[in-house]
């Protein structure tokens, strides 16, 4: 190229570059007046604040309202000592360190948002691979608990940062730095650092140590991960996997504490980065590290404070799930707009309901028993004594110590003189006072009467030891040792009779205690799913440990069979009137099994009457005819069992246990579950017998506003079919009946109709009646905690109960009766053949067995009973007569002919009580052709005729071959046994 040429290019390339770079700076300075814009829209978008109110924000209190907008509670996760705000002063140096370290250790230095920080976060995750460290401050994560929501959005972090620098401008470090301790959520429910002290260790937070305090620090990076103990349910606790730490009663579920080894793991970070900074020394160090966090939690002692009522406990559970279902919040999402974000939730609580079932219950003994005086103690309980007065279960092993056999007037534990020895110093303790669970020492409970001779149980607690402590000797003893004892010298003492006294500060004593028996009632409006009064428990002193309501399983005994046996069968070929044989059963081993409420078999039931009489045989019977699985799918269909997650439900498949379970003839057909049902699973499935055959999940709240009363959740419960209106009401009319007519009339409300039924487990451990009207329905149940105490009565008291409830409920409501669909028909049947009745039926020696009866159209029956049949008969030897039996010992009488046969030599001779109804199928061998004419003389001179013989006027053809009357002339004798006689 030229040198012309090149001088002429030069400037052209020169001048491309120009361009190239103007355009950039142009198309940069738009981008960033682009950002820039969106930026400031979306710091416009942020809510105003007001810094210096930090203090009543960290209480955003949520309403629970009635159904008709009052407030029923305000919602705090908990009161007093545990949700108290506490001074920056009065947390210990230790604690802030340990925060700022972990969380934000350049807290003091930044402007509320920290450039260097962020980017010394991000080279700490890229070098481990994982998110170690967070980018957001202290004062980021304060903006955010306090005035946003939980959406992952970058618009949200731009907002988090513009409220930071806003807060820093008018707020010290230590106004931030107490408002994010008291509002941090630190996990199990736990929000700031007081809470926390409390949840985990039993003190208060200026009394926490530095080890303490950096295993609470640790847990803020994720609380479910680690926090310092997970709460299990019983049913999952495995010795082999979980450490047991304490016990739980949350919202009134229990749940058992099991220590979390990560939080330890995630502690020794703290701790490291804690001496890094130069916030602790090598001494303090040394010491945290040797601090034994599992021997230091005490969950067990947290009591909730402050809860209004079972059914609130209730809302808040299903508000949590449906937080969580419905909007995708994490559980500790949910919880913390629970207990922080201001909610107002409307309830379905109808309070004039929920008053009325209140009252009955703080009266429980009284209106099932009448005055105080005539009560003997324990009021409605069973129970059996050994001569200490120590309450014993079958086996004659301790369930309940006297009070004064197990601890002293100041409750310290009591140990006889023969049960402990000293040995090198060593303690060593051989006590059924005393049980070895998973490294845990367990206390026996006790027991007390009240001054309303109610049974009240009392809860021991573990004896707290350091695994370390303690061993355990071939003789299964207790082996303190001397080490601990001398750092603990109030561990014990020695009375004057020579008694070991534990002292009571090393374990916990529930003194309250929880009165026996309990009971738990629901109530619902079954067209909506509604529920409108809920009671989990008696109370004393407003104990409140356990939802029962909502939250125990017991065997449900009887009342399964209409929902798991009867509904079904009608579903699938059976009608009301379907005969069941009550005759002998045997299970696999080829055992009598099962038996009835009565004693003995009473035969052929139409299936109304076996609801209405709780045949058990008949319920197995009928459910193996139509088949396990196909009562499963209509317990699916109720709301029983959920197919989608089998943890959510309390029914033990075979997937689940291939061993014990429930999927056979005894928990679907006789309630003997492996778990149990809660009354409000029952309830709700009853309702959708009640509700035309449409199920619908119960619910306890209809929507949730947020702080800004925008509708955050506008809540409405999942329905599905479960059988058609026509069988529904198939199904209401026999339980109507059960009450009406059946061993369930005890239940029958004045002048409004009732259906139900009762329900009773072995040895009235379990007492049940779940029924409604065309208004409500119910489920109630009685019974004790520990199922090894019995009740002294059955479903008579259950059902009682639920009669006196339900009368006062309806008070002033319309006496209707249950609304009947289309398509019902009545047809008059035969109650031993289940056909349309003939005149035969009206014979039956027992009284007409001809009844009205309703079907679906196109079920009922068009044949006529075959079951019936007359035959002549020998009275003689009660056989068909023959054509020899005489005139006077033959008699016509209708009985049943059983298809199949039944057959006393296959049951060793066990009969059912109609058998003797049965026809006969032998034929008389008593009067035969040589034995006719004496018999006929005999029948002659009984019959008066002796003159007629001795005037000769007797004349006998002795040419007759048969006596069947073909060859008879006028003088001859018919004996033909065959001719109808009038």
């Amino acid at each position: 190229m030229s040198e012309d040429n090149k001088k002429k290019s030069k400037p052209k390339w020169k001048k491309v570059l120009k361009i190239f770079f103007l355009a950039f700076f142009i198309l940069a300075v738009i981008a960033s007046g682009v950002v820039g814009g969106i930026v400031i829209g979306i710091i416009k978008d942020a809510p105003e604040i007001d810094p210096t109110n930090i203090n009543s924000l960290l209480n955003q209190t949520s309403f629970i309202l009635d159904q008709n907008g009052n407030v029923l509670e305000k919602i705090q996760m908990d009161t007093g000592e545990y949700r108290t705000i506490v001074s920056i002063n009065q947390m210990p140096k230790h604690l802030k360190d340990a925060f700022i370290s972990i969380e934000d250790e350049r807290f003091e230095k930044h402007i509320g948002v920290d450039i260097i920080g962020i980017a010394k976060s991000a080279i700490d995750n890229i070098k481990a691979g994982e998110i170690v460290r967070g980018g957001s401050t202290i004062t980021q994560q304060l903006a955010r608990n306090l005035y946003l929501s939980l959406e992952q959005k970058w618009s949200r972090k731009i907002q988090e940062a513009y409220l930071a620098l806003q807060m820093e401008k008018v707020l010290t470090k230590d106004q931030i730095l107490e408002g994010y301790l008291n509002r941090i959520f630190l996990g199990q429910g736990a929000y700031g650092v007081q809470a926390a002290a409390q949840t985990y260790f039993s003190k208060d937070v200026e009394d926490l140590t530095i080890a303490e305090s950096a295993a609470l620090a640790g847990i803020v990076k994720s609380p479910t991960r680690y926090a310092l103990y997970k709460a299990i349910k019983p049913e999952d606790f495995d010795s082999e996997k979980h450490i047991e730490v304490g016990e739980l009663d949350i919202l009134g579920e229990k749940y058992i504490a099991v220590f979390n080894a990560e939080a330890v793991r995630r502690q020794k970070i703290v701790l490291a980065k804690m001496l890094e900074l130069g916030k602790i020394t090598q001494e303090e160090y040394d010491e945290a590290l040797a601090q034994d966090i599992k021997t230091s939690l005490k969950p067990g002692e947290r009591k909730v404070q402050g809860i209004s009522s079972y059914f609130n406990d209730f809302i808040k559970v299903q508000v949590i799930d449906a937080l969580m279902e419905e909007l995708g919040y994490t559980r500790e999402q949910a919880e913390k707009e629970l207990y922080t974000g201001g909610l107002k939730i409307y309830s379905t609580m109808d309070l004039e309901l929920q008053k009325t079932l209140e009252e009955i219950y703080d009266n429980f003994t009284e209106v099932l028993l009448g005055k105080p005086d005539k009560i003997k103690a324990p009021a409605l309980i069973s129970w059996r004594l050994n001569k200490a007065q120590n309450i014993i279960d079958e086996r004659n092993s301790i369930l309940y110590y006297k009070k004064e056999n197990l601890l002293d007037d100041n409750y310290n534990l009591l140990i006889e003189k023969d049960s402990y020895q000293l040995s090198n110093q060593n303690l060593i303790i051989k006590s059924p006072k005393l049980t070895i669970y998973s490294n845990n020492i367990d206390i026996a409970d006790y027991y007390t009467i009240d001054d309303r001779k109610n049974l009240v149980t009392h809860r021991v607690g573990n004896l707290s030891l350091p695994s370390e402590e303690f061993s355990i000797g071939e003789d299964k003893s207790i082996i303190i040792s001397a080490n601990f004892l001398n750092k603990n010298s109030d561990f014990y003492s020695i009375d004057k009779e020579g008694r070991l006294l534990i002292n009571q500060k090393y374990f916990y004593v529930q003194k309250e205690g929880i009165v026996q028996p309990q009971s738990a009632t629901v109530i619902m409006d079954y067209k909506t799913g509604q529920i409108k009064a809920l009671v989990g428990g008696r109370d004393i002193e407003g104990n409140r440990i356990l939802n029962r309501a909502t939250s125990s399983a017991r065997q449900p005994g009887s009342t399964i069979k209409p929902i798991a046996v009867y509904l079904p069968a009608l579903d699938n070929g059976y009608t009301a009137a379907t005969p069941i044989d009550d005759i002998p059963f045997y299970d696999g081993n080829g055992n009598l099994w099962p038996n009835n409420w009565y004693s003995g078999y009473r035969g052929i039931h139409t299936l109304r009457k076996s609801v209405e009489q709780s045949v058990n045989v008949n319920s197995v019977k009928t459910l193996q005819s139509i088949g396990i699985e196909t009562s499963i799918e209509y317990l699916s269909r109720m709301g029983i069992i959920n197919r989608d997650d089998p943890t959510k439900d309390n029914f033990i498949t075979r997937a689940e246990n291939n061993i014990s379970n429930d999927e056979n003839l005894s928990a679907l057909g006789l309630g003997g579950m492996t778990r149990g049902l809660s009354p409000l699973e029952m309830t709700a499935a009853y309702g959708s017998i009640a509700n035309a055959g449409t199920y619908i999940k119960p619910t306890s709240f209809t929507k949730i506003l947020d702080k800004y009363d925008n509708v955050l959740l506008d809540y409405s419960p999942k329905e599905n079919v479960v059988v058609s209106p026509q069988i529904a009401y198939i199904m209401t009319d026999i339980l109507r009946t059960t009450v009406s007519n059946g061993i369930a009339g005890r239940a029958q409300i004045p002048n409004i109709p009732t259906a139900g039924k009762t329900g009773t487990t072995q040895d009235k451990a379990d007492a049940w009646f779940v029924g409604y009207t065309p208004h409500y329905v119910m489920g109630l149940w009685i019974g004790n905690d520990s199922p090894q105490i019995k009740l002294n009565q059955g479903s008579a008291m259950a059902a009682q109960l639920w009669k006196i409830i339900m009368t006062k409920i309806h008070e002033g409501l319309e006496s209707k009766k249950f609304e009947q669909p289309p398509n019902i028909v009545s047809v008059n049947i035969c109650t031993q053949s289940g056909k349309l009745a003939t005149d035969l039926c009206s014979r039956d020696p027992r009284g007409s067995t001809v009844k009205s009866e309703i079907f679906v159209q196109g079920t009922q029956p068009t044949e006529f009973c075959d079951v019936h049949v007359e035959l002549e008969i020998d009275i003689t030897t009660n056989k068909i007569a023959n054509e020899y039996c005489p005139d006077g010992s033959v008699e016509r009488r209708v009985f049943i002919k059983r298809n199949p046969p039944y057959n006393p030599q296959k049951h060793n001779g066990i009969v059912p009580s109609d058998y003797q109804y049965t026809a006969p199928t032998e034929v008389c061998d008593k009067h035969n052709q040589d034995s006719w004419i004496p018999d006929w003389l005999e029948n002659w001179f009984n019959n008066g005729n002796d003159e007629d013989y001795e005037d000769g006027e007797f004349e006998y053809n002795d040419n007759q071959d048969e006596p069947d009357g073909s060859n008879n002339n006028n003088n001859g004798l018919n004996i033909d046994s065959n001719e109808d006689e009038e």
